[in-house]
């Protein structure tokens, strides 16, 4: 299985990019991002290798994803505005 190269290769580049995003900024959010983007991809290319999918099956699945993601953005991107209070 090719996944399992491919996740040892970019798990070495990503901690060691999560380390120097935590010394430089010392937010946790934005390991959690780099995180977010690792698990997905890795979700993704291991469907296609566990299922051996083809050409279209994987441009269905790519395109399935981005516009899952695209959903996703869209109902996280609505912003609430805050209640305000009354003068007295």
């Amino acid at each position: 299985m090719w996944v399992e190269v491919v996740f040892w290769i970019l798990i070495v580049p990503l901690l060691i990019l999560s380390l120097v995003v935590y010394a430089r900024s010392r937010r946790l959010y934005k390991i959690m991002y780099i995180l977010s983007v690792f698990t997905y991809s890795m979700l993704i290319m291991y469907c296609i290798d566990a299922y051996d999918l083809g050409r279209n099956a994987i441009l269905g699945l790519l395109a399935f994803s981005a516009l899952l993601m695209m959903l996703v953005g869209y109902h996280f991107h609505k912003v609430t505005t805050p209640h305000k209070r009354k003068k007295r």
